[in-house]
């Protein structure tokens, strides 16, 4: 048997999953602001947080993209703490 046909389903699905992925994404950017939905965004950000962390310890295999979630939410924290941290400048008129 052809080492690269054994392969071939799971180079498939990874395909697969990068175009649902890139999908999924230019779906999100083209809403103009997440702004008016940021009640059910935070609600979201909190499901998938819960979920991370239920499944942060499982095998990679059994949870798929729970380290890409993990990494994903620590990179949100980083740029929310960022964005406290700057100093504030008074509005200037």
């Amino acid at each position: 048997m052809n080492a690269n046909l054994h392969h071939s389903p799971v180079i498939g699905i990874e395909n697969r999953e990068a175009v649902v992925r890139a999908d999924a994404i230019a779906a999100f950017e083209a809403i103009p602001s997440l702004d008016e939905h940021g009640e059910l965004a935070r609600l979201i950000l909190a499901e998938v947080s819960m979920l991370t962390r239920k499944y942060r310890c499982a095998r990679r295999h059994d949870v798929p993209h729970i380290a890409e979630l993990t990494g994903l939410l620590d990179l949100f924290w980083q740029e929310v703490d960022e964005i406290a941290a700057q100093p504030k400048v008074p509005h200037q008129v």
